[in-house]
């Protein structure tokens, strides 16, 4: 296999590969990017790291918060060439505080990576918030390596147990060779069920040579609601005397400002 381009730090040395270097969509700032690129039909060879930021990419993520550690490091070096941005916090808790506010303000997925033990545990209390406001954000959870699972290895800790009653999905990577579906499907969920999921992978699955393809995203369309329940509210709404609106964090999930608006002005 030909060296990787992120071993080579000099711009114009990247540039010259084009053409005998595998080329993904993290090299889209150098090479110009395609829509549509082979990897998305066409089992392609490149790290689990690059096929975790290539799903990431796919998935229109931009922005990452947490702090840095060490379980995911190769994964961080090539943010910035795929066009994510990492947003460094001083604690943890302040990411998943960060990632929910985006998520409520874009109503997009967002996520947040932090080192495994300690640093995941202190991701619970802002992620409890995520779940409780319906925001899909997709929770990282680097653990220790598979190999050493059990042995005390560092930082140590059962971390699925701890998330399980404030996520709607949890996805555990066992094979590198499934990284970009479980990352795919985290997001799919995230959106399918309107709230955080957790993505918990040991860090050595972080690491090694894969052939696969980065899968599409999935679009989530919303139902308008049953025809009877509308009518109903319809007929509820035009013989209130002093009809009342409460409009939340859902109307603007379900991308509906301006009908409430319409809704207003009209009753």
């Amino acid at each position: 296999m030909s060296r990787a381009i992120w071993s080579i730090k000099n711009i114009a040395a990247r540039a010259n590969l084009l053409g005998s270097e595998r080329c993904f969509s993290t090299s889209s700032q150098l090479y110009g990017g395609q829509d549509s690129p082979a990897w998305r039909s066409t089992p392609t060879q490149m790290t689990s790291s690059e096929a975790f930021t290539e799903t990431l990419v796919a998935n229109g993520l931009t922005n990452i918060f947490g702090i840095v550690g060490s379980a995911f490091m190769d994964a961080l070096d090539i943010f910035p060439a795929a066009g994510i941005r990492f947003v460094s916090v001083q604690h943890e808790q302040n990411a998943t505080h960060m990632a929910d506010g985006y998520s409520r303000v874009t109503n997009k997925p967002s996520a947040c990576i932090a080192q495994n033990g300690p640093g995941i545990t202190n991701f619970v209390t802002g992620v409890a918030a995520a779940y409780w406001a319906h925001s899909p954000v997709v929770v990282i959870t680097p653990e220790t390596g598979s190999l050493t699972n059990g042995l005390g290895g560092f930082q140590e800790t059962n971390q699925l147990p701890i998330f399980s009653e404030i996520t709607k999905y949890q996805a555990h990577v066992v094979s590198p060779k499934r990284m970009a579906e479980f990352t795919n499907r985290c997001f799919h969920y995230a959106m399918m069920e309107r709230g955080p999921v957790q993505l918990n992978i040991p860090r050595d699955m972080f690491y090694g040579d894969v052939e696969t393809t980065i899968p599409k995203p999935m679009i989530i369309e919303r139902s308008a609601g049953g025809p009877s329940a509308v009518q109903q509210a319809t007929e509820l709404l035009s013989s209130a005397k002093n009809p009342v609106i409460v409009s939340g964090g859902g109307v603007v999930m379900a991308d509906g400002v301006a009908e409430v608006q319409a809704l207003a002005e009209a009753i």
